[in-house]
């Protein structure tokens, strides 16, 4: 090979060279891009994510706080339930008493009821028409 070749050769094989260089830099410059993206997009999506989780713990909150009011409104309702059929009982059993008493006014074999009025007895007047 000649001189003038052997330049040719090598102005060549510069160029080719300058221009996978090139090719090197805008794959570079293209990763960059990609990884600037993705970082930004994995960011949005950590912040969607820390949002999301704020409000489970929320709901979560609210969900115990619920549950805790829905015991407490059953225990309510089973005291209030437990006091009426009382209260049915007692009034049931004052208005047998009273049957009874209607019925049969005059039997002795029926005690009166501790603490309350005895029976009225029959007036009589002071002062009498004859």
């Amino acid at each position: 090979m000649t001189n003038q070749q052997l330049i040719d050769k090598g102005n060549q094989m510069m160029d080719e060279t300058d221009q996978a260089i090139d090719r090197a830099k805008k794959v570079v410059h293209e990763t960059i891009n990609v990884g600037t993206e993705t970082a930004a997009a994995l960011k949005a999506q950590t912040e969607q994510m820390s949002r999301v989780v704020n409000e489970l713990d929320s709901i979560h909150f609210s969900l115990k706080k619920a549950s805790k009011l829905v015991r407490e409104l059953g225990r309510q309702v089973a005291t209030d339930r437990c006091i009426m059929a009382l209260l049915f009982l007692i009034v049931m059993g004052v208005i047998a008493i009273i049957i009874v008493k209607i019925v049969n006014p005059n039997n002795k074999n029926i005690r009166d009821i501790p603490g309350l009025a005895p029976p009225a007895m029959t007036r009589r007047l002071l002062w009498t028409r004859d």
